[in-house]
């Protein structure tokens, strides 16, 4: 009903109460009547107030059109070459400033999904802007980033083990377990036996969630105290392998070639930047898993990683963005291949060899240097006894011995 037609249908009322008090009043009633009638035209006015002050608040709070609510749960890694001479950089989403600083990547958060933003990003030389880059219009994805998973441990007895549970959210696909700095677990289940620690001693574990839509922020971190030493139910003797023994011990040594500073130029194909001996005795043990660790954004500069055994090649991978995962907060990334089936027989050895191909067109400033290398544990494979075996047990990292660095020029 139009506020029209209201006030008009209100004005008609009053007119039909006033007229039988001017019918009484022609008449000669009594004045005791007409005060009867006016009380009566004053109920029936305030009457009318509420019925109108009843219907304006039902048109004021009952909308055409339902409001429905946005949520602002999406995220976006965005990351950019470097620029020579710069003191930092500056991001902006959609002419705002969302992120300045010296890193070369930024996760934005809260984020409308499948809306799209435009990103544009400058050099700073001592706080003013240089040239801009081209501005990048992408979509955030159309899901929500999970929930922190919430830690809890389980201990043995003894024997130095902590087995790490967290409850499963719906939304996450993956889970990213860290000890310390160093990551642990990755993967969709949702508990991980940490074993082969210090008995009694003080560990701290943190995780977070993964899905399409990125990361969730890490839990904060958590202590748990590793269980102590079991104590011996026999005599201690020397070791002894059993002559029907199926359980192996896999081995690992870089390779002296290629070495360091290996020189590799754009468009070339099937250049060894690194080579690890892998020895098995006791057991044939099968290669299921290697993981390698970079130290930049080696996908623009690298078109290809092949991983090779035995003069073989057991996988080639073309590369991109979605190929690496950022570890932590350094600028370190790595690539997995994972389901590999190459076979290192029982008292035999044999070479994995990391070949590259390079770009054929590179951008910015040349020479560059790539470090490649191998963190503890990043070689994984499956003994007769289906036992896993991890190598190498010691000297992983960047500054570690199972790391090369090549040159790009």
């Amino acid at each position: 009903m139009s506020k029209f037609f209201l006030k008009l249908s209100i004005c008609i009322v009053i007119i039909l109460l006033f007229v039988p008090l001017f019918a009484s009043a022609e008449t000669g009633q009594e004045e005791e009547l007409m005060q009867t009638i006016i009380r009566l035209l004053q109920i029936k006015i305030e009457l009318l107030k509420t019925q109108l002050a009843f219907l304006t608040q039902g048109i004021l709070l009952k909308p055409g059109v339902p409001v429905s609510e946005t949520k602002e749960c999406s995220q976006l890694e965005i990351s950019w070459g470097l620029v020579q001479g710069v003191t930092g950089y500056r991001l902006y989403r959609d002419g705002a400033v969302i992120y300045e600083g010296r890193e070369r990547s930024f996760v934005d958060s809260g984020l409308v999904p499948e809306k799209k933003y435009r990103y544009m990003v400058y050099g700073l030389y001592r706080g003013a802007e240089g040239a801009p880059s081209e501005v990048q219009e992408i979509t955030a994805p159309d899901v929500c980033v999970p929930k922190i998973p919430k830690l809890n441990f389980k201990k043995k007895s003894c024997g130095g083990q902590v087995t790490v549970y967290w409850i499963s959210d719906s939304e996450a696909r993956v889970y990213q377990l860290f000890r310390g700095n160093r990551e642990v677990y990755n993967g969709s289940l949702t508990q991980f036996a940490d074993s082969g620690l210090a008995p009694n001693h003080e560990y701290k574990y943190k995780i977070r969630a993964g899905n399409e839509g990125g990361w969730s922020d890490f839990s904060d971190p958590v202590s748990v105290q590793a269980s102590n030493v079991c104590a011996p139910s026999t005599p201690e003797v020397s070791f002894v392998i059993p002559e029907l023994s199926i359980e192996g011990i896999l081995s690992a040594e870089l390779r002296s070639s290629p070495s360091d500073s290996t020189r590799v130029r754009p468009a070339a194909t099937n250049r060894a930047v690194m080579a690890i001996k892998v020895e098995a005795i006791y057991s044939d043990i099968a290669i299921k898993k290697i993981d390698l660790f970079f130290d930049s954004q080696v996908w623009r500069y690298l078109d290809k990683i092949k991983v090779q055994y035995g003069g073989r090649t057991a996988v080639e991978e073309g590369l991109s963005r979605e190929s690496f995962t950022r570890i932590g907060s350094e600028d370190i990334y790595r690539i997995r291949f994972a389901n590999l089936q190459f076979l290192v027989r029982d008292g035999r050895s044999g070479t994995v060899t990391i070949k590259v191909d390079v770009k054929e067109f590179l951008s910015g400033t040349l020479p560059r240097y790539i470090t490649v290398f191998l963190e503890n544990n990043s070689i994984r494979g499956v003994d007769e006894a289906n036992l896993q075996q991890y190598v190498p047990r010691s000297g992983g990292g960047k500054e570690g011995s199972f790391s090369r660095t090549f040159r790009i020029e």
